[in-house]
């Protein structure tokens, strides 16, 4: 037994007995603790991560069983042997082709990992050391910063093309992402290669990287918004992430070209132009047909951009962002292929009120019939549905990071947790009026700005907190507060107040569980699209269902 704290070791104990019917038929055959506890950066709201290796011969899901323990959410989660062998030599043969083959590892695969590699054994540490030697700390770490150097330079790269079409508010979350995760790229190379985002800032001083750098890096991400410089924040941007060791973003605007989107095809029905988007139908008006034919692929933004006066050529730029946005489109880095930065082909509200809750759809008022046909197909209807309470579920998670950081006193974490609540609140809302797929994080809040009746206060809001800096107690307490104030206000505009507080108590937990069982059911069966997370990692529906199983101890 190689647990020294007693109270982590009693926890386990608990845990053990509490799952004591899943453990008779397969008992375990080591057992290690995981996350940030593990890493060492955790705090008294932490998860406490267990993982048990059971050798059944079948393979038990990735779930993990949801307990509540002496005022802890523990999780306990069961591996096989033979899925550890799997995915470690999954990444080895990753490494050994190169960049590109490690950046197509997936988010999970490469998470699960790496917290393996990082674990801190509880019972059989011989046999844990001998699974770990498969892969080894040294190449999980290169593995790692490759993955968040590609994904940086990807992040940077799409920022450079919102740049180009006009959009600098877009450009300027981006370009924070890119320089964000090419930090997380160096400290892995110094063998802090915890993947989860919000302890960068702990990981920054525990490889003590250069002081004057990591306030470059602060002074980027808390810069206030001001129209007219946003070039100049864009260049410090991708010098910021060159400094960080990514190459291969340049502030070139002809490097992006417009290339044809997923399944699209165009058709024209008399004198109105539409777009087919898998099954999916855009009807244009004359100024966005106009534009859609100016399209000439492989060509440069800025040349299908730049005909005419200065006002139709913003107005151009402007819908070619939309496109893009719709999946219409796609953007492109000359010389190396699509931009891949999470973005997703999303759509714009189905209704001028929330039509989504989390008890289904709401009805329309004033209407006779007593069976209303939703605008929209059964698909994107449990779409909208499972994203709007992923969200929910996501801002509840912030919360808990939120308290946990601030009874710490760990500010940075704190900063990085309120964002997470602001844009989680602005999916849940988004989410509410049928918006999906779903904003990506970084486009949350400036998509609910850009399609929603947001007031202005609200707005003020939302964009002092996603930059605010805290350096005291007193500061910390006023921005939860109003992370709190606005995070109530984004879920009255959903038309739904109240969402189980998911990681305080076990009676949360199970309304959580509650409130989502019926979504999960009609995803599976429509074998709908499960949401993202704010990684990019995507669940199943065997998962989700996995999890209602094992949440039922």
């Amino acid at each position: 037994m190689l647990m020294t704290d007693p109270m982590l070791a009693e926890l386990w104990q608990k845990a053990r007995a509490a799952l004591g019917a899943q453990f008779e038929q397969r008992a375990p055959s080591a057992v290690f603790l995981e996350g940030s506890i593990a890493e060492g950066f955790g705090n008294e709201r932490s998860d406490v991560d267990f993982v048990a290796i059971v050798d059944s011969g079948l393979e038990p899901a990735t779930m993990p069983y949801i307990l509540f323990i002496d005022g802890r959410r523990v999780e306990v989660r069961l591996l096989s042997p033979a899925r550890l062998r799997r995915e470690l030599a999954q990444v080895r043969a990753a490494l050994g082709k190169g960049r590109r083959a490690v950046a197509r590892l997936s988010w999970n695969l490469l998470e699960r990992c790496q917290r393996f590699i990082g674990a801190l054994p509880i019972d059989n540490p011989a046999l844990i050391e001998t699974l770990q030697a498969a892969l080894g700390r040294e190449a999980l770490c290169e593995a790692v910063a490759l993955w968040f150097e590609d994904f940086a330079r990807q992040t940077g790269r799409y920022a450079v093309a919102m740049f180009a079409l006009g959009e600098p508010d877009y450009a300027r979350a981006w370009i924070r992402t890119a320089a964000f995760h090419a930090a997380k790229s160096h400290v892995a190379r110094l063998g802090e290669c915890y993947m989860s985002p919000k302890w960068l800032s702990l990981q920054l001083e525990r490889a003590a990287v250069d002081a004057g750098r990591v306030g470059r890096l602060w002074g980027l991400l808390h810069a206030p918004r001001e129209h007219g410089a946003e070039s100049g924040f864009l260049a410090a941007g991708v010098a910021l992430i060159r400094e960080f060791g990514v190459n291969g973003v340049s502030l070139m605007a002809d490097n992006v070209l417009i290339g044809p989107g997923k399944d699209t095809t165009t058709w024209q029905i008399g004198e109105r132009v539409h777009v087919l988007r898998g099954s999916d139908v855009f009807a244009l008006d004359d100024e966005a047909a106009e534009a859609w034919r100016a399209i000439t692929f492989d060509t440069p933004c800025t040349a299908i951009a730049s005909r005419g006066d200065a006002q139709a050529a913003s107005r151009q730029r402007a819908l070619i962002a939309d496109f893009s946005r719709l999946g219409l489109v796609s953007l492109r880095w000359k010389g190396s292929g699509e931009i891949h930065a999470r973005q997703q082909a999303t759509s714009t509200p189905v209704s001028r009120a929330p039509l989504i809750s989390i008890d289904g759809a709401r009805l329309a008022g004033g209407r006779a019939s007593g069976a209303q046909l939703l605008p929209m197909p059964a698909g994107r209807f449990a779409e909208a549905g499972l994203e709007m309470i992923w969200a929910n579920i996501g801002l509840e998670n912030a919360r808990e990071d939120a308290q946990g950081a601030l009874q710490r006193g760990q500010w940075k974490v704190l900063e990085y947790a309120l964002q997470r609540m602001m844009q989680t609140a602005c999916m849940v809302t988004l989410g509410a009026h049928g918006v999906t797929p779903q904003s990506t994080m970084e486009e949350a809040t400036l998509d609910a700005i850009r399609l929603l009746p947001l007031d202005a206060a609200l707005i003020d809001g939302i964009r002092e907190l996603e930059q605010c800096s805290i350096g005291s107690a007193r500061d910390a307490q006023r921005y939860v507060a109003l992370a709190d104030e606005l995070a109530q206000r984004l879920r009255d505009l959903g038309g739904d107040p109240r969402f189980p507080a998911s990681f305080d108590t076990a009676s949360g937990w199970r309304g959580t569980i509650h409130a989502a069982y019926d979504w999960i059911n009609l995803g599976a069966h429509l074998h709908a699209r499960f949401p993202q997370t704010a990684h990019g990692g995507r669940g199943t529906a065997e998962e989700a269902r996995d999890l209602l199983a094992s949440s039922s101890t």
